[in-house]
């Protein structure tokens, strides 16, 4: 075995797969010093494990679907406040244990924006859990049937950012339910951000959490700190898929 093949077997031993991978690309352009090499690719090897941890928590999230903030389309919900959005983009609201509800229209693309944020927050490699409220309360049930309830609440506890999407959707949740969510709820009160996203005006989240004294607190600790954005301009999938039949309709 000659150096090179030496050099490129200790990459692989070391797990230093961007070294092995551009090795010889980088070593072939000559005119480079020890260093300058050297650089290059733990630049290209910094920047290989940054994205695999990117990956990874975006994997980990549980994400139904991958949304951008680059895929919101302004032009067709202007009423969006786009500066507020670019800052919140920033994530520094999960530094502050902040929290964002969006609330309003179904179809106006509340889904879309809590998804983007997860994943920027996932860039910045916060980490991030994605659950429907439906999702969410099967889950918290099945713990505490099993007895791993408070092992479950503690993983939740750990996660920099959760948001609880679809608020309002499903109106049978047992009391059971609705007290486990509130204990989540309350657990991240300035100890976590919460991303949730509600069809429901606040007034009616008595449909879900049933009790009103429990309601009152829970939207109390929720909104305290919180970034609140209003969907109030109709379904966005509705008004696309109308045109997309008009446009069907005028080719015929």
């Amino acid at each position: 075995m000659d150096k090179r093949e030496q050099v490129l077997s200790y990459f692989r031993e070391l797990k230093l797969k961007a070294f092995e991978e551009n090795y010889e690309c980088v070593v072939a352009r000559g005119n480079k010093s020890i260093d300058e090499i050297l650089l290059e690719l733990c630049l290209q090897e910094t920047d290989r494990r940054y994205s695999s941890k990117v990956k990874s928590r975006i994997k980990k999230a549980g994400f139904p679907t991958a949304k951008t903030l680059t895929m919101l389309n302004y032009e067709r919900t202007p009423e969006l406040p786009k500066q507020t959005i670019e800052t919140l983009s920033r994530c520094k609201f999960i530094d502050r244990k902040e929290n964002i509800i969006l609330v309003g229209d179904s179809g106006g693309g509340k889904t879309h924006l809590a998804i983007a944020l997860g994943i920027e927050a996932c860039k910045k490699l916060y980490s991030v859990k994605f659950f429907t409220l439906c999702q969410l309360a099967n889950l918290l049930i099945k713990e505490h049937d099993s007895g791993d309830i408070e092992k479950f609440m503690l993983k939740l506890k750990r996660y920099s950012l959760i948001i609880v999407d679809e608020i309002g959707y499903v109106k049978t949740i047992s009391n059971k339910g609705a007290e486990l969510l509130f204990q989540v709820f309350s657990n991240r009160y300035e100890s976590g951000s919460l991303i949730v996203t509600s069809n429901l005006l606040f007034s009616h989240w008595t449909e879900i959490f049933i009790d009103k004294t429990m309601t009152t607190a829970l939207l109390d600790r929720l909104t305290h700190h919180a970034t609140i954005i209003k969907y109030d301009w109709g379904s966005v999938r509705f008004n696309e898929a109308t045109e997309k039949k008009i446009r069907k309709q005028k080719k015929k």
